[in-house]
């Protein structure tokens, strides 16, 4: 009777057992394919790669991160040179040492200072013992959260082509012919994906039958959890669909876009991927808005700079436009000026200020080409501001509320051939 009774026992032991394993395997199938969904397909891509990031007039340098879950938002890591007031964080960490007497905290502080001097981010001069923690000093600053909320905010997020190293630039063309000529292996793939957009119900019907008979026994608050779960996990299934983008995917496209100054531009780049919340275009020629001013002949230290606040990386050019055979008129009062494009790349010239005076241009110099500038000053040796654009190859990826898809920028190949030999279009 006893051996009954243990035997019984150990049963329901091992059945309990049974049962939650299968719950669990139940629980961590559906959290897979959250994890899975919940990822932007789009912002992933950039994972890891480190990317300009615009958001109102800055710009942030870094190493994307994106955890799951984000609803489209991500984070950007800045590179160990990028790091805001560096003796705030080494005053962080000594203080911490003082306070706790844990020598992880002061190694940590030593690595960093001999780092930061071993990078010129920091004066050779400087020591720990000439650190002061100063709680009124500007906090330290090593990353920029981008929270979902904020994606509109986005001007767009781009890696620029000739700040890649060649290892870099040759993963990046290697990516491109997979675009153009895409593996039957990614077809596929693609094609499911996009397939599961139209079984959706039939998958959350399934998966909630499936379910339903594991759960029945559980409190009815991890029942309502692990339905809220699942229908978070079905929902993001094929709802970025889009019929239009995806006949597209690696093409070449047409695109108008608000930019960061506030005009809206028209670009081409190959589709790379898109989702409800961003658009992908490789290959794109950005142009970036550029400011140089000048005493005269004579450039100012610190110029030409991008438009844009920068955190994370100096984004430096060399001089690109350069004041000529300048003259004054002092009877009227008038300057007089050749402005050269001094590099190989043409450059497009958008405004020229004086003081108050300012003369619209919107003139594309070519490389080594100049154009004649007349602008009243009061000076013979005027403070000159220049706006102009410079273009930059690049990988772009941009908010979809930034950006309308006008059309194709060439045929599709078959249709191509349909034209060469005069067969459409009758």
């Amino acid at each position: 009777m006893g051996s009954k009774t243990v035997t019984t026992v150990s049963l329901e032991f091992l059945w309990t057992i049974i049962y939650l394993t299968i719950v669990g395997i139940v629980l961590s199938t559906i959290y897979a394919i959250i994890e899975w969904f919940s990822r932007d397909r789009v912002i992933k891509i950039f994972s890891g790669e480190r990317a300009f990031v615009l958001i109102g007039s800055d710009a942030y340098y870094g190493e994307i991160h994106v955890p799951p879950r984000s609803g489209g938002g991500f984070e950007v890591l800045f590179p160990p040179e990028g790091i805001e007031n560096p003796e705030t964080l080494i005053a962080f960490l000594l203080e911490n040492y003082r306070e706790t007497g844990d020598e992880k905290f002061l190694e940590e502080a030593r690595v960093l200072i001999e780092d930061l001097k071993e990078k010129g981010i920091l004066s050779r001069e400087i020591t720990l013992d000439s650190i002061t923690i100063n709680p009124w000093a500007p906090p330290s600053l090593v990353s920029r959260k981008i929270d979902s909320s904020e994606v509109n905010n986005i001007h767009m997020i781009c890696i620029f082509k000739h700040l890649l190293t060649e290892e870099e630039r040759r993963k990046r063309w290697e990516d491109l012919k997979k675009l153009y000529h895409p593996l039957f292996f990614n077809k596929v793939k693609r094609k499911i994906y996009n397939s599961l957009v139209y079984v959706k119900d039939k998958i959350a019907g399934t998966v909630t039958k499936t379910t339903y008979t594991f759960m029945s026994p559980l409190p009815a608050e991890l029942r309502r959890g692990i339905e809220d779960m699942e229908k978070k996990a079905i929902a993001v299934v094929g709802s970025v669909y889009d019929s239009l983008l995806e006949n597209s995917i690696g093409r070449l496209i047409t695109i108008q876009v608000q930019d960061v100054d506030g005009e809206t531009k028209l670009y081409q780049g190959v589709l790379r991927e898109y989702s409800n919340k961003y658009i992908a275009v490789y290959d794109v020629d950005y142009r970036v808005q550029m400011v140089a001013r000048y005493t005269g002949e004579n450039i100012l230290k610190g110029y030409p700079k991008p438009m844009f606040r920068l955190h994370g990386k100096m984004f430096k050019e060399p001089q690109h436009l350069a004041v000529k055979e300048l003259s004054y008129n002092s009877e009227n009062k008038i300057v007089s000026f050749k402005l050269k494009n001094i590099r190989n790349e043409p450059v497009k010239v958008e405004s020229i200020q004086v003081n108050s005076n300012k003369v619209i241009v919107n003139k594309v110099l070519g490389p080594h080409e100049d154009t004649s500038i007349k602008i009243a000053s009061e000076s013979p040796s005027p403070k000159i501001e220049i706006l102009y654009e410079i273009c930059k190859e690049a990988d772009v990826i941009w908010p979809r509320a930034k950006v309308k898809v006008v059309g194709l920028g060439d045929y599709p190949p078959t249709l191509l051939r349909s034209i060469l030999s005069r067969k459409v279009f009758r």
